[in-house]
């Protein structure tokens, strides 16, 4: 065989390697090892890369899924800023749940362009909007509990706010199992015990007053779901308040399982068929802290109920409720002419049947005397307007200073730009001023409003008077 020089030299090489190999197992053996180790390497290379790679992915997928997730757009005007939804962190301050808040802001892309694009600055703005955005009570409210609660006047045309020869009140009361969730130092559904109790026993001796309570067997599980939706019992029979009984009928219940608030709207009805709205003025407040679980349609039974012969006056009452269900309960109370409240404590709880306990008191006044002063109208007037700008200042307040947090933790955080944060201050200014904006114009109206009002029942009491006088 002929090699030429330079090929004869590589075989020799690779001949003499091999044969060294062959005679030493320990270099071969290394020679092995060093070849896994190079293959392991390489596949943990690889893996890295992959897994930066997915992580990657994984990031931008987040970042376009959290500025895509399905928010309103930001309010504009007064309507669609009192339909807007209650944030999850709205009604506290942003230091009670900084650890909340701090979580749920982590989850956002960042978005550090020194010249920001102007849509997605506004996605951004959107979603934060989502988390912080108040509760604003709507202005036409007042004006319903200013009829509601103007009971017996003579500017009233309503044959169910006029005074009657009975009076009744009945309380529906929400035990579903969220009802033993503690709001403040107790549960909802102590202080909700709390408020009827102290609101029954300064009722006048001679009106009476009934307790319904509905969700307050079996569990929240759905084995239970059937047991819980069929428990709605009137524990307290309409009558006057007798303290042992309402105390030994409290007793017997708390909050268990289901919400079958529809059925409880219906079953009021008929324990009131009895007490025709001719003849009887009849109260009827519906206290729950969530929406229907049960498969009922509540708005329904609402319209029914202030559809029938009791004529009853609907007082709603959302107890510390989250924007679901207080979307709910503002239906049922508009479908029944009735009003709506969020409460959040027991003190708040107590003011809203201390204006029915009122009502009350005018109507024993009524039986004394059929005289009304219509003074004490406008000072109650001028005070609910007054409680309801200091709720609409709370609220804006609150939040202008927790978008301030956030935007601080945002930007410190390197989440934005500095001038993506002075982009999102320039939209939260914008919109405490459409807020502030709107508030005066509400003040303004409902002063004028009160002041026409209780000028026209003036002018028609000293007619009535007068005329009494000429016969």
């Amino acid at each position: 065989m002929v090699y030429k020089n330079g090929s004869r030299v590589l075989v020799i090489g690779l001949f003499l390697l091999f044969f060294i190999s062959a005679c030493n197992p320990e270099m071969e053996e290394e020679s092995i090892k060093d070849d896994q180790k190079d293959r392991k390497d390489e596949e943990v290379r690889e893996e890295q890369s992959d897994e930066e790679e997915g992580e990657s992915n994984q990031s931008n997928t987040h970042e376009e899924n959290i500025l895509k997730q399905d928010v309103p757009s930001a309010p504009s005007n007064l309507p669609e800023l009192i339909n807007y939804p209650a944030g999850p962190f709205a009604g506290k301050s942003y230091e009670d749940q900084m650890k909340q808040i701090e979580r749920a802001l982590d989850s956002f892309p960042e978005l550090v362009d020194e010249e920001p694009i102007e849509a997605e600055v506004k996605l951004y703005w959107e979603q934060l909007l989502a988390l912080f955005a108040e509760d604003f009570p709507d202005p036409a409210n007042v004006v319903k509990k200013w009829e509601a609660f103007s009971f017996g006047n003579p500017e009233s045309t309503d044959p169910k706010l006029q005074f009657k020869e009975n009076y009744n009140v009945e309380i529906v009361l929400d035990a579903s199992g969220s009802m033993g969730a503690y709001a403040g130092s107790k549960t909802r559904m102590e202080l909700a015990k709390d408020a009827i109790r102290e609101f029954a026993q300064q009722l006048p001796e001679d009106a009476n007053v009934g307790l319904r309570v509905y969700g307050y067997k079996g569990t929240g599980s759905e084995a239970d779901k059937e047991k819980s939706c069929n428990s709605n019992e009137l524990f307290y029979d309409i009558q006057p308040y007798d303290e042992k009984v309402l105390r030994e009928s409290m007793e017997k219940f708390k909050p268990a399982g289901w919400t079958p608030l529809a059925d409880a709207i219906t079953l009021a009805m008929r324990d009131l068929h009895e007490y025709d709205g001719e003849h009887n003025t009849n109260i009827i407040y519906i206290v729950s802290d969530g929406i229907e679980t049960c498969n009922g349609n509540p708005v329904e039974a609402a319209e029914n109920l202030a559809t029938s012969d009791i004529m009853p006056i609907v007082n709603v009452i959302g107890l510390d409720v989250n924007s679901d269900g207080q979307k709910q309960l503002k239906n049922i109370a508009d479908v029944s002419n009735g009003t709506y409240s969020l409460v959040k404590n027991q003190n708040q709880l107590t003011e809203e049947f201390q204006r029915t306990r009122n009502m009350a008191d005018a109507w024993q006044e009524w039986k004394l005397d059929a005289k009304r002063e219509v003074r004490q109208t406008s000072v109650d007037r001028m005070n609910m307007i007054r409680d309801f700008r200091g709720e609409w200042a709370d609220r804006w307040k609150r939040e202008r200073h927790s978008f301030h947090e956030a935007f601080e933790y945002l930007e410190s955080n390197d989440y934005i730009s500095r001038e993506v944060s002075s982009a999102l201050y320039d939209l939260r200014d914008e919109r405490i001023d459409m807020i502030t904006d709107n508030l005066d114009k509400i003040w303004d109206d409902l002063y004028a409003l009160k002041e026409k009002q209780i000028s026209e029942a003036k002018k028609l009491i000293e007619e009535q008077y007068s005329k009494h006088s000429d016969e």
